[in-house]
């Protein structure tokens, strides 16, 4: 996705680059387990369908704030998110996405630079962390979700895997009661997106919305939404 379109300013203030050293990833990852202790009654479901090696990208339901935020430390794995630009634009959570090594992703159209980045983390190797909705649920269900799971995932042919997030919504107003929020993330099986050739879009639809409802099938029947 890109920052321009034709005859168009950009919506943000400077094309963003990927920190891949990610320096302060491992601080944060430390805070993320502290919290689970301290902020959270948090209980990890199907932990053994996480492979130990290999590309993964790990999608997740998207509801609350603090979802792509609290599964990184929780698999067990060292996992790159994709976060969408307007979290590098904000001054409070740019310390957060620069130093984990975050790749920011420009939303409007097909962003070439963070679909690269993507890919060399998978061709390593390595892990990534996707909302396929692309934006919060304001209903708590899924949403439609946006190709760019499924041309990532036929690109890299990397396992995917569902990580159903569910609780979150009630970190910070239990917060606020000093008690803590039980959060659960249930990690389905993971699974490829085979296909022969290069997809259409229409193929990418259709392995988007069989992706999605396996995602659906680890959350409880009421945050299915249109894929219940």
């Amino acid at each position: 996705m890109t920052t321009q379109t034709a005859g168009k300013k950009s919506a943000f203030t400077q094309r963003w680059k990927w920190n891949k050293r990610g320096h302060l990833r491992w601080l944060w990852n430390a805070l993320l387990r502290f919290a689970y202790r301290a902020l959270m009654q948090l209980e990890v479901k199907g932990l053994e369908n996480v492979p130990p090696t290999g590309a993964v990208i790990v999608m997740i339901n998207h509801v609350n704030f603090f979802d792509p935020v609290v599964v990184l430390a929780a698999l067990g794995r060292t996992i790159t998110p994709m976060a969408k630009v307007e979290a590098f634009e904000d001054w409070r959570i740019r310390p957060l996405v620069v130093t984990y090594g975050a790749i920011p992703v420009h939303r409007g159209a097909v962003d070439t630079q963070a679909i690269r980045s993507a890919t060399e983390v998978l061709a390593g190797g390595g892990a990534i962390l996707i909302s396929p909705e692309g934006t919060r649920s304001p209903t708590g269900g899924l949403i439609q979700a946006q190709e760019g799971l499924a041309y990532l995932a036929t690109r890299a042919n990397a396992l995917v895997l569902p990580v159903g997030i569910v609780g979150t919504p009630q970190i910070w107003p239990m917060l606020k009661r000093l008690r803590r929020a039980p959060v659960t993330f249930t990690i389905g099986p993971g699974f490829t997106l085979p296909v022969d050739g290069k997809p259409t879009r229409e193929k990418l639809r259709q392995l988007t919305d069989d992706a999605m409802r396996r995602l659906a099938a680890v959350l409880p029947a009421d945050m299915r939404g249109i894929y219940g």
